[in-house]
């Protein structure tokens, strides 16, 4: 796998303050059917932040900065609990995060009348890809210039589109949908993929054709497998989980040291 390059002293300042907090805190393909389980329990008043419109989208937004970072839900969206408290700890790392409603109003619900088939045709991921353009073009005028994005699932898809743009700094990918080796050759930002091992969407096989093709393109990567989680460990875990808590805890840490290496210089 690719290096990451060594945490500096303020790198390390950062874990450390990041880990405190947050234990105090604590396309149109088919979507498979570990990316509706454990479904949260959404709440549009959740959070320490505030909505607000940008590029036409309704956002959950928390912290401000110079420097922004994108987050991207899965398909049950911007009001689930465990997303709006990362973006939480990313305002409280000295970013401006923004979580919009790239789905109208209209996550994914489960047990529901609609299949996730259905509600997939109204929701496609080039449609997030065109909204997420919208949203970073509407950050800039607003003086935030550099912008990294991590997208978790269904949004790890629209990421993946938007590092092939000039209109983010780096990229996360956190158990990503959908994602194909000509999206990945494609990205020309750094980028950071965080799988699962029990994850039949991205194989270590697949991983490793994504190393491979990011490498030769000189494009900065690094791939982690996570061991003994399922897709989607990182928003739908389980708190009464220690386990599950602790590897998303790690997941999120690892997602924002890679951003600020490549934002750090920018205000």
């Amino acid at each position: 796998m690719a290096k990451i390059a060594p945490v500096s002293v303020l790198g390390l300042a950062f874990f450390v303050t990041l880990s405190s907090f947050v234990f105090l805190s604590l396309g149109q393909e088919k979507l498979g059917r570990h990316c509706t389980e454990n479904p949260p329990t959404l709440n549009p008043n959740y959070g320490f932040g505030f909505v607000k419109e940008i590029g036409g989208l309704k956002a959950y937004v928390s912290g401000y900065s110079k420097r922004g970072i994108l987050l991207v839900s899965d398909i049950f969206g911007y009001e689930a609990p465990h997303l709006r408290d990362i973006a939480d700890r990313v305002a409280l790392a000295g970013f401006h995060a923004v979580v919009p409603d790239f789905f109208y109003g209209d996550p994914y619900v489960q047990n529901s009348s609609r299949t996730i088939e259905e509600w997939s045709k109204n929701h496609g991921t080039d449609k997030g890809f065109k909204d997420a353009k919208k949203v970073t073009a509407a950050l800039r005028k607003e003086g935030i210039h550099a912008v990294g994005a991590a997208g978790f699932c269904w949004g790890g898809k629209v990421v993946a589109q938007l590092a092939s743009t000039n209109f983010t700094k780096a990229t996360v990918l956190l158990h990503p949908s959908r994602v194909t080796l000509d999206d990945i050759k494609a990205v020309k930002v750094p980028i950071s993929i965080l799988a699962a091992e029990l994850d039949n969407g991205t194989s270590p096989e697949l991983l490793k054709q994504f190393e491979e093709a990011l490498t030769e393109n000189k494009i900065e990567n690094r791939i982690k497998i996570f061991p003994k989680v399922q897709h989607g460990w990182t928003v739908r875990y389980n708190d009464s989980d220690a386990t599950a808590v602790k590897a998303a805890i790690e997941a999120h840490i690892d997602m924002l040291i890679w951003l600020s290496k490549y934002l750090r210089w920018h205000f």
